[in-house]
């Protein structure tokens, strides 16, 4: 999903001070995941572990949902009945949400960072 749950999330935080406009766009949505590892060198991997497997309990996709964001086991929780209906009806619509390419990113971030200083007005070294 696209960063509008930090939009929403931070829109209710400031309570309208100032007020922000979250905008889901109906088409070009860019999706995307957040990627978690486990360090070779942690000092503690075990509790680590135990981390990951919380954030990806019901519990801890439930959080996510809360927060406007979309969960991995999303589906699986909606077939089991575990997401409550209030949770699942706050996430904003993900119709049309596309997964780019290796290739589109790095083509995006090249257009992104040939345009910064003349769009922006900002040269970054």
């Amino acid at each position: 999903m696209t960063g509008s749950y930090n939009s929403i999330a931070n829109d209710i935080a400031l309570a309208g001070n100032p007020d922000l406009v979250t905008n889901v766009p109906k088409a070009g949505i860019i999706a995307g995941v957040y990627v978690q590892a486990i360090s070779a060198y942690a000092p503690h991997p075990n509790a680590a572990k135990l981390w990951m497997e919380y954030l990806y309990s019901d519990e801890g996709q439930l959080i996510y949902a809360s927060g406007f964001c979309y969960p991995i086991r999303l589906d699986a929780m909606n077939a089991a009945g575990s997401i409550p209906a209030e949770v699942f009806e706050q996430l904003p619509s993900i119709e049309g949400a596309y997964f780019p390419t290796v290739a589109e990113i790095k083509a995006a971030r090249q257009i992104i960072t040939d345009g910064w200083p003349t769009v922006v007005g900002v040269e970054v070294k």
